[in-house]
This record gives structure tokens, sequence and C-alpha cells, in this order.
């Protein structure tokens, strides 16, 4: 492990400071202390990270100098990565570019490096401001994030009830195809609906944490773990599903028609 630090002046005695995000020299460790000439350090800008594991911080680093061969305009991180815990399966990554590039050896270069399976998003800045606006996943997605430049989104809602009719179509068959998806698929498939839901009634740019509050308080407190393991009541699932779904159908219908 090798952290280049600034010698900072100090009262009585100059000092080094080691940011507390790091992975290995504990306190108590015998370093060597020797001077290297000026080289430009990748900052990390964190949106609304309260704690991350310092494994994760390396695996960012990680992408960002990898990703750095392609002069992106922004590279953001988002997805349940950030969460608390070890979960590697829902890395979201949205590439902020002008023009249009090939994802696909983008994502097998991840790949083979990292060994873990990305879920990379090409966008242009304007589209991306325009989507935080409009859909609630875009939202959800960047209400905690890090990315290698500052992002600025301060948008105010804008609710397309028939786009939000189309993005309904991916949660209408949860119930239905329950057995045949995974843990990861039903949760996304959830997540969407309730999302949907809280756009609309609230009118407001909506955040992971309402979403996941609001999935609690329907659902139980249980309901993220039993998503994934099937322990879970399917027939009193399906009732309260289908109750919030319609409620959410019938307020876009009728929105639409009012529009």
């Amino acid at each position: 492990m090798e952290i280049i630090s600034k010698v900072s002046r100090g009262t009585k005695m100059d000092q080094i400071y080691l940011p507390k995000n790091r992975f290995g020299l504990n306190p108590g460790s015998y370093v060597l202390v020797r001077e290297v000439s000026r080289i430009k350090q990748d900052k990390l800008f964190y949106y609304n990270i309260k704690k991350i594991e310092k494994i994760k911080i390396i695996i960012i680093k990680e992408i960002f100098k990898l990703l750095n061969n392609y002069n992106f305009g922004n590279i953001i991180i988002c997805g349940s990565f950030l969460d608390q815990g070890f979960n590697f399966n829902d890395i979201d990554i949205i590439l902020i570019n002008e023009s249009e590039i090939k994802l696909e050896p983008i994502k097998n270069e991840l790949k083979e490096n990292l060994g873990i399976n990305l879920h990379l998003i090409l966008i242009d800045n304007k589209s991306l401001l325009r989507g935080v606006s409009t859909d609630p996943l875009f939202q959800t997605m960047l209400s905690s994030y890090i990315s290698k430049k500052r992002f600025i989104h301060n948008v105010k809602p804008e609710i397309k009830y028939k786009l939000l009719d189309l993005h309904l179509l991916n949660s209408e068959l949860l119930v239905e195809n329950f057995d045949f998806l995974n843990g990861q698929e039903r949760l996304s498939q959830l997540r969407n609906l309730i999302a949907i839901n809280l756009f609309i009634t609230k009118k407001q740019i909506i955040t992971r944490d309402q979403v996941y509050r609001r999935i609690k308080d329907i659902f139980g407190n249980n309901i993220l773990e039993d998503l994934k393991t099937s322990k879970i009541n399917k027939k009193e699932f399906a009732k309260k599903y289908k109750l919030i779904y319609n409620k959410t159908f019938k307020l876009i219908l009728e929105s639409i028609k009012n529009e």
C-alpha cells in the first residue's frame, strides 16, 4: 500500500495526513517517508455517502484507472454496491460522453481485469439531467454516488405520465414470473414500482432511502433479504404488490386523460 500525501506545516512539528478510507498502513505501523516528484492524484467526489468499506474504494479507483483511457466527460459509480455490506452484483457505472462509443469492449476489459460484471450506462450530460428530472430510477441511482468529477444536478421534477406508463411495464409481470426471477431481478422490479408510485404521489425528486423505507413499510423489514432467499409468503406478497401496482397504474391513467 502506497499513499502520496503532502507535508503540512504544524505549530511544533510538521505532519503528513492520511485519509481514513485506506487499506493498510494501520496506526502503529512503521513507514518510510521519502520525497517524490509532484504527482497529480485523482480525487474522488462523494455525494450522500455516509460510510463505505476500504476495499470498495480500491475497486472504484481501479475502475477509474481503467476507464481513464477512454476520456469520458465524467464517470459516476452508483447502485447498491455503495450500500453497507459486500454486494458486488449491482455496480452501476454511468459514463457521460457526448458521442456514441461501443460499450461491449469496455465491459469485457473491466470484467477481465476486475472479475466483476458491471452495468454500464452511456449517456450525454443533457440527457442525464433530463432523466434525473423525469425518471424516478435515475433519481434513485443518483441519490448517492462516487464520481470522478463533481456532478451538479439541481433539477426540478417533471412528471411525464406517458413515460412513467412505459416504465411501469417493467414491473407488470413480477408476480407471474416470480419463480423464474432471481433475487436481484425481483428487487429491481419492486424498486421500479415503488419509485414510480412515490414520484407520482410526492411530486418531488425521489431518493433510494425513500424507496427502501416505503418497501419495508409495505412488505416488512425483512423483505429485501426474503426476496433474495425466496423465504417469503408469495400469496401475501402478491396481494400487497398487486394492490400498490393497480393504484399506481390507475393514477397514471387518470393523469394521462387529464393532460
